[in-house]
């Protein structure tokens, strides 16, 4: 079975990333649609980690698993 993962990575003040994931992401998502949002955290301080906040979109991908029991 196979499950996805929108994977979004910030940078941070001082130059630490911090990565962000949500599950099943929808179809049809878009990098634009993404970095939007993001950029709208990043603009209303929305989200701190530590003391840092972040300052600008690193990386957006899909992650795709495959997960297979053993018999």
């Amino acid at each position: 079975m196979a499950t996805q993962k929108l994977r979004m990575t910030l940078g941070l003040e001082g130059g630490k990333a911090y990565t962000m994931s949500l599950a099943d992401p929808k179809d049809g998502l878009t990098k634009a649609e993404v970095t939007s949002c993001l950029q709208n955290v990043i603009d209303k301080k929305a989200i701190i980690v530590g003391t840092a906040y972040p300052v600008s979109v690193k990386e957006i991908v899909v992650q795709t698993v495959e997960t297979q029991a053993l018999a």
